[in-house]
């Protein structure tokens, strides 16, 4: 496959490989880390900025959606092409949610690994056992921690700028809203870090294969744009005759 040899795909792989890999062999790191925010309880739990960031996640997603449903059909009455929104960019980010965060995140993971939250655990005032990320467990049965399905829909903003602007600051932007879902979670016991870290990568890996397949010519635009300026190093200078 062509797409697996693009560098941009082989360093997201490896990375999330690598974080795989560094959970599963220090699992303390995950225990650690929610320990930062437990003392007789998750005392963020309950903080208006915690309970916010749970409760609006899927308000944010539908708003986001509209707004680009929105776009499009000004584009479509009004001849007009704001934000480049067509049929397919629409298509692009509905699948994008609809896979990453729905059925990968929210289907595939939370439903079957059984991995049970940093407040259920054992070392945490609960009954249940850690269990690492990616081994299959009994410890709980519906809506399990692995992975967050709040972290991927905050790091679902990744593929609005992957299919809207594309422009640096913005994939920032985008970064650190995930994060500061990502750390809501943690911070309230809901999440290990691990779960929030997996989702990241998820939703990165399906905004950028589908960017790939469904959005073909912005993959042009940008590898000409790699391109112009070895181009323009082999051009003869106008000092030379």
């Amino acid at each position: 496959m062509h797409y697996l040899k693009q560098r941009r795909i082989q360093i997201i792989l490896a990375c999330f490989a690598v974080s795989a890999l560094l959970f599963n062999a220090f699992p303390s790191v995950d225990i650690s880390i929610s320990r930062m925010f437990f003392y007789g309880g998750f005392y963020l739990q309950r903080q208006w900025w915690t309970t916010f960031m749970h409760e609006s996640i899927g308000y944010f997603l539908w708003l986001s959606l509209s707004a680009v449903v929105g776009l499009y059909i000004w584009n479509k009455l009004s001849k007009r092409n704001l934000c480049g929104v067509d049929g397919k960019k629409v298509v692009y980010v509905f699948l994008v949610l609809i896979v990453g965060a729905g059925l990968i995140v929210n289907v595939v993971l939370k439903d079957n690994f059984g991995r049970a939250r940093p407040r259920d655990i054992a070392e945490f005032g609960g009954a249940q056992r850690y269990t690492p990320p990616f081994v299959i467990s009994g410890e709980c049965r519906k809506n399990c921690s692995f992975s967050s399905g709040e972290a991927a829909g905050g790091f679902f903003p990744l593929a609005l700028v992957l299919a809207l602007s594309r422009r640096r600051a913005l994939f920032a932007s985008a970064l650190t809203f995930g994060a500061v879902v990502s750390f809501c979670r943690i911070a309230s016991g809901a999440h290990f870090l691990s779960d929030t870290v997996v989702s990241l990568f998820v939703m990165l890996i399906v905004a950028d294969v589908l960017y790939y397949y469904l959005l073909p010519a912005g993959v042009e635009r940008e590898a000409r744009v790699r391109m112009e300026p070895a181009a323009l190093a082999g051009l003869p200078s106008a000092s030379e005759p």
